[in-house]
């Protein structure tokens, strides 16, 4: 049986921790596995490449919307997946939290 752990996730600066930092507003309390832990790593490792290549086309390929579309429409997935994971994983207070953010995805 996998054991589960609580973890603490920000989202902004894409970390997950296993304490509590209480001047951050936006962390998230989870109850998850080492394995749930890793595709959430493996979400914030796509962000980023993500993020990345969007700023490509600004920079490099400023007219080419088609690519960059490509990128926001993938990064948007992400974090719609990202948050699907944190509220089904969270505390009661963490599916609050989301509740009053506007995020009720499943």
């Amino acid at each position: 049986m996998d054991t589960h752990n609580i973890y603490y996730v920000t989202i902004d600066t894409k970390e997950i921790r296993t304490f509590s930092v209480p001047d951050n507003e936006i962390e998230f309390e989870i109850k998850a596995t080492d394995e749930q832990v890793l595709e959430i790593k493996e979400i914030f490792s796509r962000l980023d490449k993500e993020s990345k290549n969007a700023m490509k086309y600004i920079g490099f390929k400023p007219f080419d919307e088609w690519g960059a579309d490509d990128e926001r429409d993938s990064y948007k997935e992400d974090i719609n997946n990202l948050f699907s994971i944190i509220k089904k994983l969270g505390t009661k207070d963490t599916q609050r939290k989301l509740s009053e953010m506007g995020i009720n995805n499943s």
